[in-house]
């Protein structure tokens, strides 16, 4: 069976502890993060080396994964919140966090996260760095507004525009004179909102790119409401559709499924979890959006649920929908057709 070693990882250190067969304590580290400290910890284990190794998946464990995969048969990313509900401590600190992972990992009862391979988070980050362009961009756009609003710009060529970031508003804003200094701030604004717009289109080039290459990403765009964008997030979020053995399994992972309580018989359904995967809930949403505008049935079944509930409930349950139609589309390989589809 041999040793197994639970990390507490931090910013600037780790501290790991290694069990035996027996959950005896063979020794314990406390080591810094810099590279070479980490090579020569491991380097250094000779006749302790563990078999495994587990971590818990926190903001910045890739780097340490990858390292460590490299070194152990098997190692392991635990999931944060299942983990803390097995092994509840009223007493807590870095050496009980790793020994409690060791132990968990000895005994076999480690509640996993999913660690997608290097070239999977790569595409991630890639996609993420492009929300991040546009967030920044629309909250400069606000700011723009801000300044238009502040001196009660009236200028007819604005008014009857439907996006005054267009290359018609953006000249005709740059021609304003206002009081102060805001003719200089308005200016500077738009100089920024140009440069993320900028890259946003390269981003968007390099994105579309990548669908041409993928078979999967192509499928999914036949999905009502699913852009090249939006493709490529939902295929690199779900990275492995057999991973989940059923669609209801996948709305579950995306945070997408009411909560549940049953007490003395009756059972209660609440709003949504709003627990797991939030890059693939706000993908899936931003798609249920634009289904009612590109698919009939899609739009009828909105207009169904909206008619009973609300609004927002209807496109939490068209974006299940969707994500149920995503599941049978990648996993039988077919494109997906306007007309009946077997969801589940």
């Amino acid at each position: 069976m041999g040793h197994s070693m639970g990390i507490d990882l931090h910013r600037k250190y780790f501290v790991a502890t290694i069990v035996d067969e027996d959950g005896e304590v063979v020794r314990r580290d406390r080591v810094s993060t810099d590279r070479l400290a980490i090579a020569g910890y491991l380097g250094g284990l000779d006749g302790e080396r563990p078999r495994k190794a587990v971590m818990e998946a926190c903001y910045n464990w890739s780097y340490l994964y990858d390292q460590l995969e490299s070194e152990f048969e098997e190692v392991l990313l635990a999931h944060p919140l299942k983990t803390k509900a097995i092994a509840e401590a009223r007493i807590k600190n870095d050496v009980l966090d790793s020994e409690t992972l060791a132990q968990l990992l000895r005994a076999g009862l480690i509640a996993q996260a999913y660690a997608p391979p290097k070239e999977t988070r790569d595409v991630k980050n890639l996609l993420r760095y492009r929300s991040s362009i546009v967030g920044a961009r629309t909250a400069f756009k606000n700011r723009v507004h801000a300044v238009l609003a502040r001196n009660h710009v009236e200028h007819p060529a604005l008014r009857d525009l439907s996006d005054i970031f267009g290359k018609k508003g953006m000249a005709t804003m740059r021609s304003l004179e206002l009081y102060g200094h805001d003719t200089a701030i308005l200016n500077g604004l738009l100089d920024i909102v140009d440069e993320f717009a900028g890259r946003e289109l390269e981003l968007r080039k390099q994105i579309r790119a990548m669908n041409r290459e993928d078979d999967i990403t192509r499928l999914l765009m036949t999905v009502p409401g699913v852009g090249d964008i939006t493709a490529l997030l939902i295929r690199y979020e779900i990275d492995d559709i057999d991973r989940f053995l059923s669609p209801g399994k996948l709305c579950s992972y995306a945070g997408i499924v009411p909560c549940t309580l049953s007490s003395g018989g009756k059972t209660y359904h609440g709003r949504i979890t709003k627990q797991g995967n939030r890059w693939l809930r706000w993908g899936i949403i931003e798609a249920s959006h634009k289904a009612t505008v590109t698919s009939p049935s899609l739009a009828a079944y909105h207009a169904r649920i909206k008619g009973r509930r609300c609004s927002s409930d209807a496109t939490v349950a068209l974006a299940r929908k969707l994500l149920k139609i995503v599941y049978c589309v990648w996993k039988e390989r077919r494109p997906y057709y306007e007309g009946p589809v077997r969801i589940g």
